[in-house]
């Protein structure tokens, strides 16, 4: 009798615990839904509906990555600045979509540009680019305004009619072109004891070699510097045209930079002025005086009057459609599927391209007989097998219907960028995308010399003798070595195949741009590696041409980070102290109730470790 009542006793006071922890729960989600309304409600009393262009300054101050598509976060606390803040993206359509139209907007009177926040790539940023040096010769005045530049940001600004270095800042402006700097591990591994087995399939794919290697090898360079030096002259030229330099100038600076340096005191600010980089220096201070002195302002201590990029992008409207039209269009639909990040298993999040979300979309479209084709927007350096066949495997069972899959490459597109498009009917590529690296490799290391030093043995029986092959605990054994080495060739072997299928052409030919090494897109068209140069709204053009539609329309699905709501999470990066306080004796009871989603781990991988250096 006495051991029920002890149960029931500890049941009793179990679920009580269970009820405060709950409340304790609702009632802080409940006080931040409250909180949520009222300031969303005050928000709400001092915006207005029409936003007025007509004699203002556009502000124009892009802060994150540039992307082709960017990711919604489903997440109700994102919506809290005291919480900080997720990673930016900036959709390239939109910020083109606005440099365009106030190109020719006679209501604005100027441009201000801020692109210290900008983090771009080279396809990217050379069309930003171009569409401000139009804008430019179209007579709109666009000043520049930095606290320092590297080359790619400072491409940007040299578009404008004037650049302005803030002043008394250590910032400095610095267009030296591109490097690829690696850390190169051997020796440290070797002194350590540890044992970093690599296999690799393909001469030019040098992921690995940062564990194998005390040096570049002469492989990766020679691949890095075919890509980049063309791009470097076309950065240089548009430097020079936008800066009105003779030919040469950019090179010049950059090789001479730490002595005209010297000229000039050390002082880079100075440096910039001297050699032309830029054409003042100012304050914060002085820049807003010289903007009011040049375009007016109500208040002599308040910027000239002027809207943000986000609220001149929102007066953008499409053009309007007729209802006909309309009902026409919803039966001809062509969907943009992207490939933003790198591809991994899982859900879709800032810079990863997960497979479960990308093929739920692909399913979406083809469930939807209104949907006439794909156009496979790729922007990603690569990631794993498993992932990357799971994407191709659901375009083909869309394609299994009769409707086509096409592929634009955005700024990079390489490895697994590669793979998830060996289904496609066209391929197309901008001239300085990056694509190729077809190549494999997989690192598996090998503690157990590290171990043996310090004196750390393991033993013990098993019923197989592939129980101890497997049993990495007791080192790397010869079988277990082949096996790795044989399997990363398997997955070569299958990723070329899955090309030469794609490009008809013969196995072998494959072979002589395969190898792991990388390709300016220009180069990819005359290797048979993409069919056509251009944008995403040309491929689009070129389905919608064989599809022979007449009325159409293109979309792509909300990209959504699926929120899920983790405590441990939440109370390590997101409460304020209070609340953490609050929730921290129940972080325990979240970690029993909550169970992850299966994890995949893939041991062979592409090369996804090439990206932007700067």
């Amino acid at each position: 009798m006495e051991k029920a009542k002890s149960i029931i006793t500890f049941v009793d006071n179990l679920l009580s615990k269970f009820r405060r922890v709950f409340l304790n729960i609702f009632t802080v989600l409940l006080l931040m839904l409250i909180t949520l309304g009222i300031f969303g409600s005050l928000d709400s009393l001092f915006q207005s509906d029409e936003i007025e262009t007509e004699d203002q300054i556009l502000y124009l101050e892009p802060n994150g990555v540039i992307v082709d598509k960017a990711i919604n976060r489903n997440d109700p606390f994102e919506e809290f600045e005291i919480f900080g803040s997720s990673t930016n993206q900036i959709e390239l359509e939109n910020i083109l979509k606005v440099i365009n139209n106030a190109g020719t907007d006679d209501d604005l009177k100027a441009i201000y540009l801020d692109v210290d926040g900008i983090r771009a790539y080279y396809t990217s940023a050379l069309k930003i680019a171009d569409a401000l040096y139009k804008a430019r010769e179209n007579g709109k005045e666009i000043i520049a305004y930095t606290s320092g530049l590297g080359t790619t940001n400072y491409l940007i600004a040299s578009q404008a009619n004037e650049v302005i270095l803030e002043k008394d800042t250590y910032g400095s402006v610095t267009p030296f072109g591109f490097s690829r700097v690696r850390q190169y591990q051997k020796d440290f591994f070797e002194n350590i004891k540890v044992d970093m087995n690599v296999y690799a399939a393909g001469d030019f794919k040098s992921g690995p070699e940062g564990y194998t290697r005390n040096d570049m090898s002469e492989t990766d360079k020679l691949a890095w510097l075919e890509f980049v030096t063309p791009v470097w002259e076309k950065y240089k030229s548009k430097m020079e045209t936008g800066r009105g330099f003779d030919s040469g100038t950019i090179q010049y600076i950059g090789d001479n930079y730490h002595l005209l340096a010297t000229e000039n005191g050390g002082d880079d600010n100075e440096t910039a002025l001297a050699v032309g980089l830029v054409d003042k220096l100012m304050t914060k201070q002085e820049i807003r005086n010289y903007m009011i002195e040049k375009f007016g302002s109500d208040d002599d201590y308040e910027w000239p009057e002027g809207i943000t990029g986000r609220e001149y992008l929102s007066t953008l409207e499409d053009e309007k459609i007729n209802k006909k039209q309309l009902r026409a269009q919803d039966k001809n639909k062509i969907a943009v599927i992207h490939v933003e990040g790198a591809i991994v298993t899982g859900g879709i999040d800032f810079n990863t391209a997960g497979s479960r979300g990308i093929v739920k979309n692909i399913n979406k479209a083809r469930d939807d007989k209104n949907v006439k084709g794909i156009i496979l927007r790729v922007n990603s350096p690569g990631g794993d097998v498993y992932a990357s066949s799971m994407i191709t495997n659901a375009l083909e069972e869309f394609q299994s219907t009769g409707r086509p899959v096409y592929t634009s490459m955005g700024d990079i597109a390489a490895s697994g960028g590669v793979w998830v498009t060996t289904t496609s009917e066209e391929i197309w590529a901008e001239d300085t995308t990056l694509t190729g690296s077809i190549g494999v490799y997989s690192i598996v290391p090998d503690v157990s010399p590290l171990e043996n030093w310090a004196g750390i043995n393991y033993d013990g029986v098993s019923m197989t003798k592939a129980g101890d092959i497997y049993d990495l605990s007791r080192g790397m054994s010869e079988e277990l070595n082949k096996q790795f080495r044989e399997n990363t060739d398997n997955f070569y072997r299958e990723f070329v195949t899955k090309v030469a299928e794609n490009r008809e052409m013969e196995y072998s030919e494959v072979l002589k741009f395969a190898g792991g090494r990388i390709w300016r897109g220009d180069t990819a068209l005359e290797l048979g590696l993409v069919d056509k140069l251009g944008t995403l709204d040309d491929a689009i053009d070129s389905m919608v041409t064989k599809l022979e539609l007449e009325d159409y329309k293109v979309f792509s699905y909300n990209t959504e980070v699926e929120f899920e709501f983790d405590l441990n999470l939440l109370i390590q990066n997101k409460l304020p102290s209070q609340i953490q306080d609050l929730l921290s004796e129940i972080s325990g009871l979240n970690r029993m109730l909550l169970s992850g989603e299966e994890r995949y781990m893939v041991a062979y991988c592409f090369d996804c470790g090439f990206k932007n250096f700067e």
